[in-house]
């Protein structure tokens, strides 16, 4: 087999032991990446494992030696006795020699939710990209699927597959991120250096992670730093800059980033109040006990300063976010490959001030969200395996507190806006079968949510979810899969019981919403060649009893089950390695939401296709990041039209002997003038940026 060939190696050879021993072992690529999802079985009735996310498994009180068989959907099965002590790793071998370049799955330790190999996913990094990039948004819409939406800033939201806002559901390493904010959350408040990747979840599988994935999941993995890293930049456009280093001491993994940045201007001189200061950091560990047990911690502080929010209504009103505070606390004990317990805590502040010609108004919000995830892997008969889990997510201390002075006659009002509570307690599982190669999966999930404000009425629901998925290889490196599922969306603390001040204005709750629900089905075709790789995906998304705002006077809105109608859409996606030195991406995506009265729906993105090229040879390495966004001229409500653009960034690197690399960068190097998102507040993007930067280490 050649050097080039990908091998799937059984490292840590089962050792034949007495009988009621323990068998353990790990799955892993060539390259030693993890591969989850991996079915070990004891042929003579004893049951199997999955591999978890660090492709290890384990069996109890097993009669050794034993045979044992290997399945993975995309590997051949692999039949062998198991194993006289210091013999050789088991090998499987893959049905094609691209598969370490794919995401077997994006389920990974510590999140809530299970989903099979038929599910659309992908995974990006800070360091994938050409040129840098200052928030998690920014490198989310590298993703197939995603697109920018809502206004810009650090706190530009996305959508997935035309479904963005409160609709899509934000994680970091499974802690689940709410804000109060109607454009939705975007875990922008951890630094971009500071994750390992961000994995997008896109279609209906994504359902049952809960209350708030109608659109997708988009979940944030904190960097895991083993050697000490240091990242230095600065861009010309708004004299941006950050500093990030990264070290392991004492078995902890410490990760420290700042970025800040002054105003900026588009490329026909409109002003851009975008400035910001943001610290941000991330401590982590993983105890690995006697027992076999696995502690595994991450703290994740981060503080933000004088945020700024550019829009259109600036400088008629002017809003900046002052401060900005979290702090993601979560700890996992699992026993890999059987079940896991993650305990999380969120402790989040935002303040927001508007500044008109008649008044001043500050509005603070507060809350600490919690929540557990118990989730267990089991043993059935007649070759089945299961996921069941128990999910609570809660909500105390949730607050907004408002402070309006009148600049003309000084007069002062304060008020307690909002004063509430949440909880949300459900169940889920799933079961999957492999019949030879063909793989299928259901499951679904129960929801229950109860929300309370003082002063109102206590409001509870329920919501049930289900899924199905189908995965067909069909030969010469051909895979189908399909997917129906259906989804929800309880309505926000805010949405129901906050009257007051925001950044787009003045709001008035309505505790009268129904949930969002949605079905969605998709159909996938995917190739696996030998250095090329090709998906191609069809989805429909019917949604009812959207929530949207509505104007009920000059900058007063309110919120009401609005619309109801379908997302269609097709996405495409690959990979060419092209030379060892020189890799090729694309993606592509079209994406059309309609009313049941014909008009369009908001959030459906400006079609686009994207190409990027990666090179590399001795100590030089280039990037060019090319994107082409159609016009779009069927806005929806709160929209504008936007017109075609092409976008491109790039960047020249260069590593010394001593290790140190010197990046010389540029986004926007054509001085497009673009919206990034038809919101009808949304201003230009920034204009051309040129930067230089060093990096050292892993």
């Amino acid at each position: 087999m050649s050097d080039k060939s990908l091998i799937l190696v059984l490292a840590g050879a089962l050792i034949a032991l007495p009988a009621l021993a323990t068998v353990e072992g790990t799955v892993v690529t060539p390259g030693n990446t993890p591969v989850e999802g991996a079915r070990v079985e004891l042929l003579d009735g004893g049951g199997f494992r999955n591999t978890d996310a660090r492709g290890t498994f384990r069996f109890e009180e097993v009669d050794a030696p034993t045979r044992i068989r290997v399945v993975h959907p995309r590997f051949q099965p692999l039949e062998t006795d198991c194993c006289a002590e210091g013999a050789p790793p088991l090998t499987l071998i893959p049905k094609q020699e691209v598969f370490e370049e794919i995401v077997v799955t994006a389920n990974r330790e510590g999140s809530t939710g299970v989903q099979p190999v038929s599910v659309a996913t992908s995974s990006v990094s800070a360091l994938d990209r050409p040129a840098p990039v200052s928030s998690v948004a920014e490198l989310a819409e590298g993703a197939p699927g995603v697109a920018e939406s809502g206004q810009g800033g650090l706190f530009q939201a996305y959508s997935i597959r035309g479904t963005g806002g409160q609709r899509v559901l934000t994680l970091v390493a499974g802690t689940r991120i709410l804000t109060e904010r109607r454009a939705g959350a975007t875990a922008s408040f951890i630094d971009p250096l500071l994750l390992g990747s961000l994995n997008v979840v896109r279609g209906p599988y994504s359902s049952y992670y809960g209350s708030g994935a109608l659109g997708g999941v988009i979940e944030a993995l904190p960097r895991r730093f083993d050697e000490t890293t240091v990242d230095l930049g600065w861009q010309s456009e708004g004299d941006a800059n950050h500093q990030m280093v990264g070290f392991a001491v004492g078995g902890w993994s410490v990760g420290l980033a700042r970025r800040a940045q002054s105003s900026q201007e588009t490329p026909d001189g409109l002003f851009l109040p975008a400035q910001f200061e943001q610290v941000s950091a991330t401590l982590a560990r993983i105890w690995e006990l006697d027992n076999g047990l696995e502690l595994d911690l991450l703290l994740a502080p981060s503080v933000g300063d004088d945020i700024g929010k550019p829009n259109l209504r600036y400088p008629q009103r002017i809003t900046t976010y002052p401060e900005e505070e979290h702090l993601v606390g979560r700890l996992a004990i699992r026993r890999p490959g059987e079940w896991h317990v993650d305990l999380y805590g969120h402790p989040n502040s935002l303040g927001t001030e508007n500044v008109t010609a008649d008044e001043h108004s500050r509005v603070v919000n507060e809350a600490f969200d919690f929540g557990f995830n118990l989730q267990r892997e089991l043993t059935l008969p007649n070759a089945f395996a299961a996921r069941v889990g128990l999910d609570y997510f809660g909500r105390r201390g949730v607050e907004a507190t408002e402070r309006v002075v009148d600049l003309a006659t000084g007069a002062t009002d304060f008020s307690r806006t909002l004063d509430g509570r949440q909880d949300e307690l459900a169940a889920y599982g799933s079961l999957r079968r492999a019949f030879g190669g063909v793989s299928v999966e259901a499951g679904g999930r129960v929801t229950w949510i109860e929300q309370a404000n003082a002063g109102a009425e206590t409001v509870d629901d329920t919501a049930v979810t289900g899924f199905l998925g189908l995965t067909v290889p069909v030969g010469a490196g051909f895979e189908l899969a399909a997917n129906v599922g259906s989804g929800f969306r309880f309505p926000g603390l805010s949405e129901r019981f906050f009257t007051g001040s925001t950044g787009r204005g003045e709001v008035i709750a309505n505790q009268d919403l129904d949930p969002e629900r949605s079905l969605t089905t998709d159909f996938g075709v995917r190739w696996f060649g030998d250095r090329l790789f090709v998906a191609a995906y069809v989805f429909r998304t019917e949604v009812d009893d959207y929530i949207e705002r509505i104007d009920l006077d000059t900058g007063v809105r309110t919120f009401v089950n609005l619309t109801s109608g379908t997302i269609d859409g097709i996405e495409l996606e690959g990979f060419f390695q092209a030379t060892d030195e020189l890799r090729i991406d694309w993606t592509a995506q079209t994406t059309e939401g309609e009313a049941d009265d014909g008009t369009p729906l908001a959030e459906s993105p400006a079609d686009r296709i994207t190409v990027s090229g990666d090179w590399r040879r001795d100590a030089w390495g280039a990037g060019l990041r090319w994107q082409h966004r159609f016009e779009k001229d069927d806005p929806g409500p709160g929209e504008v039209e936007t017109g075609e653009a092409e976008i491109v960034s790039a960047s020249v690197r260069y590593t010394l002997p001593n290790g140190l690399t010197l990046l010389v960068s540029g986004n926007n190097l054509l001085d497009e003038t673009y919206l990034p998102a038809a919101d009808d507040l949304a201003v230009p993007a920034p204009r051309r940026s040129v930067g230089f930067g060093v990096r050292w280490g892993g």
